[in-house]
């Protein structure tokens, strides 16, 4: 069966003391680690979502006392314009979050090229000038670099995704579908780009929206989000039950062709919101019968 998570960045830098009871209290086992959810080690800081530069032998003993799990460990290196400036150090950064995902026991690293590559087009050798000392590591650790499909990137559309699973060509390079930022992007999130990409699937991010609208429809604007990519309007984030993607059916998709990993609840709103949506969402999704 597949498996429920939750993004700790969705409370971007909370502590894992405020964070850890909120997770039991959704009735969520498995967690999506970021660093910027994490104490500092003392040595010279990095960056927000850096691992290197935190205290991972008290997260893992605090994750392990409250009953849960590291599903994955997530790196928003490729978010941040100071750390994509440096191919060198962005590298050196992204192998120590390969690492940190083996000591927390998490065979899925989630990774953006966001700033990498904010164009329209692939540019597949810079990917490998960041990507490639990582996935070396990740195929000796025998953990998956999962890249996420962003609405704002060249990994915005189907196509393009499916080039850079193809320039990889790595069983430990795969992709986290996100059905929702594809929607962001304008394109068919599914079934088409399912199914043009559900072999290199190996995570899964769940959230939903629709076009805003002012009035009635789209009532509260602190779902409201960024300009759609390929047409005119904007997003509003809504929960996976309530949006024009279809969840539903995605998820039977998913369990049916034998997924059972995670897949990892991330509304894009406010705290408040987030935390009666996340409630909204796990009985959403347990009551489908195919998560654990």
């Amino acid at each position: 069966m597949m498996k429920i998570g939750l993004n700790t960045n969705t409370f971007a830098g909370e502590p894992l003391a405020v964070l850890l009871p909120m997770a039991k209290d959704f009735g969520i086992t498995y967690l999506e680690l970021w660093g910027s959810n994490l104490a500092p080690n003392g040595a010279a800081p990095v960056n927000f979502y850096a691992f290197s530069d935190k205290d991972l032998q008290t997260a893992k003993r605090q994750i392990a006392d409250a009953g849960l799990l590291v599903g994955s460990v997530s790196s928003g290196l490729g978010l941040d314009t100071k750390m994509t400036s440096d191919p060198e150090a962005f590298s050196r950064e992204l192998v120590a979050t390969v690492e940190a995902a083996a000591f927390f026991g998490a065979k899925v690293v989630n990774h953006y090229s966001d700033k990498i590559q904010p164009g329209t087009t692939p540019e597949l050798g810079r990917l490998h000038d960041y990507f490639d000392a990582a996935l070396k590591r990740a195929a000796e650790l025998g953990i998956t670099l999962a890249l996420e499909n962003e609405a704002g990137d060249a990994s915005r559309t189907p196509e393009n995704m499916l080039a850079i699973m193809q320039a990889f060509d790595s069983p430990f390079f795969k992709t986290n579908f996100d059905a929702t930022n594809y929607y962001h992007a304008s394109c068919e999130a599914f079934p088409y780009a399912y199914e043009l990409l559900r072999e290199h699937i190996a995570y899964v991010h769940i959230k939903n929206g629709r076009l805003y609208r002012p009035g009635g429809f789209c009532p509260d604007t602190k779902w409201f989000g960024g300009a759609m990519t390929m047409e005119p309007g904007t997003i509003y984030y809504c929960e996976a039950k309530d949006g024009v993607v279809n969840i539903d059916g995605l998820v039977h998709r998913l369990a049916a062709d034998g997924y059972d990993g995670l897949c990892t609840l991330e509304p894009h709103t406010t705290r408040e919101n987030a935390i009666a949506a996340i409630h909204g969402e796990v009985k959403y999704l347990r009551a489908t019968g195919l998560f654990e």
